[in-house]
């Protein structure tokens, strides 16, 4: 990759977005939650940030965190962690404008993109995002793209693997977004776990002078209500250690893993509130802190 990356401070994001429904995942709400059931929803979300700001008074330093939230039961969080001037992120919904009176630092989307479907259908997707990019642009909230790729049995095939194929898939998506004018500030990947490809998707996100742009993999991405030991897991270590060591990537946005478990028995009076907040805390300090010294043993090499 281009030397001319910067080595920009790590960014973690918390994602507190509709990847998970807190009225009807958590409260277990069938049909449109009450006014009170939306308002328990909301305190949950607000759970997570304390435990953010906590995280925070035990060494996360407060330019490195930051919040994807909805601007629904979210919009609390978003306000505090403005106030706070941690970074903030939110989809643009059907209200972009709203995002501008917010003062939010990133319009944040999540996608799914085959670069081999058929022609029209990529052409129709590419265009839409094309006009969230070049608004998100205009009101100078750029954007966060989260890009997954499913890949076809034909390219599972075709690659000899399905973690080939979705590499492979993912890189010539990024390719095909950039094609067609679609300019990310900020990506964000599930992760492949080869160091090869990683770096390979991370030289094309800053490819041409993009050097700027930053680029984060998911951690905690997966809801484990029945893991409840301290600690992060094996899987998750190797995630954010690849982060950690790899040219180019520069963050994690950390999922409902790192907090889901948790707000499940805080909900179930298996856990005080303190508690919930001091476990989401140190499962941040924890990320933080493995990060940090991942990328320092990297540079060391």
């Amino acid at each position: 990759m281009n030397g001319s990356v910067k080595d920009s401070n790590p960014l973690f994001i918390v994602a507190l977005d509709h990847r998970v429904d807190f009225c009807s995942e958590l409260l277990n709400t069938s049909g449109d939650p009450s006014a009170a059931e939306r308002e328990q929803a909301a305190d949950l979300k607000r759970v997570v940030f304390e435990g953010i700001t906590t995280a925070v008074e035990n060494g996360l330093a407060k330019s490195n965190v930051g919040v994807w939230a909805d601007r629904d039961l979210g919009e609390s969080v978003l306000l505090r962690a403005r106030s706070m001037s941690m970074t903030t992120v939110a989809s643009p919904g059907s209200g972009a404008h709203t995002l501008g009176k917010l003062n939010i630092d990133y319009t944040g989307v999540q996608l799914t993109f085959n670069p081999d479907s058929p022609k029209e259908t990529r052409n129709e997707l590419l265009g839409r995002l094309k006009i969230v990019s070049d608004r998100a642009r205009d009101e100078s909230m750029p954007l966060l793209v989260e890009l997954g790729a499913i890949p076809t049995p034909t390219q599972i095939e075709m690659y000899g693997s399905v973690s080939e194929a979705r590499s492979m898939s993912l890189l010539t998506a990024v390719q095909q977004l950039q094609d067609s004018g679609v300019e990310p500030a900020a990506w964000v990947f599930e992760p492949v776990f080869d160091e090869t490809y990683t770096a390979a998707i991370a030289a094309q996100v800053h490819l041409d002078d993009r050097y700027s742009n930053r680029m984060m993999l998911v951690v905690s991405g997966n809801l484990v209500p029945g893991h409840v030991g301290p600690g992060l897991s094996a899987d998750e270590q190797q995630v954010v250690k690849l982060a950690a060591r790899t040219h180019g990537v520069d963050g994690l946005l950390i999922g409902p893993g790192a907090y889901y478990r948790h707000l499940v028995r805080l909900n179930e009076g298996l856990l005080e509130r303190t508690e919930a907040i001091g476990a989401i805390a140190s499962h941040l300090n924890e990320s933080n802190e493995l990060f940090e010294q991942s990328h320092a043993a990297s540079k060391a090499l």
